[in-house]
């Protein structure tokens, strides 16, 4: 997989569950009470693309989950490269080969070929659930860092900037409460006792 791909997809997906959630934060809230349409409300945004490069959770499981995932093609290229070499091995005795032999080893290849096929879509899809589970985890201690941040700022709106998913079209730099969001979230993070 290419880092800039799973990067694009890690910002879609930070961003499309902000939004959600600020989406329905903002519908319970329209339940609760009547907003007031006459005064003036107060937003900001966090730059996500900040986050990627400067939150040390953020970081520290992007350099886990690139290592798995290095780790995972090393042990497959070198399953493949044996099987290859038994392949090469079995070729190189030429005619001697009789028929029998060359079924036999026909079906254990092809099998062997197809048991490193599914056990590569299976890290794949392993390395991806973690991926998911990571942005969650991401999401929540964004979401509840924001929820404490906003009681003393009073904000009505955050949203989420993206250079790759353009949720937003402008954006003003006055608004823009990043590297705020980003210290307490580092600062919690090494509160929790997990940043090294």
């Amino acid at each position: 997989m290419n880092q800039k791909l799973i990067n694009i997809v890690l910002a879609a997906a930070i961003a499309i569950i902000l939004f959600l959630q600020l989406k329905s934060g903002s519908a319970s809230a329209d339940s609760t009470k009547t907003a007031d349409t006459t005064t003036a409300h107060k937003i900001a945004y966090v730059d996500l693309d900040s986050i990627q490069e400067k939150y040390a959770f953020y970081k520290e499981k992007m350099l886990e989950f690139e290592k798995k995932k290095e780790n995972a093609d090393r042990d497959l290229n070198s399953a493949f490269q044996k099987i290859e070499g038994e392949r090469i091995a079995f070729a190189k005795r030429g005619e001697s080969i009789t028929q029998a032999e060359y079924e036999n080893f026909q079906r254990t290849y092809q099998s062997k070929m197809q048991n490193l096929e599914q056990q590569k879509m299976v890290l794949e899809n392993n390395i991806a659930g973690e991926g998911v589970k990571t942005m969650d985890d991401l999401k929540t201690r964004i979401n509840e860092f924001l929820k404490e941040y906003n009681k003393k700022k009073g904000y009505s709106y955050i949203f989420s900037y993206s250079s790759s998913l353009n949720v937003l079209f402008y954006k003003d730099s006055a608004y823009n409460i990043t590297d705020e969001v980003v210290a307490g979230l580092n600062e919690a993070y090494k509160k929790s006792g997990a940043g090294k």
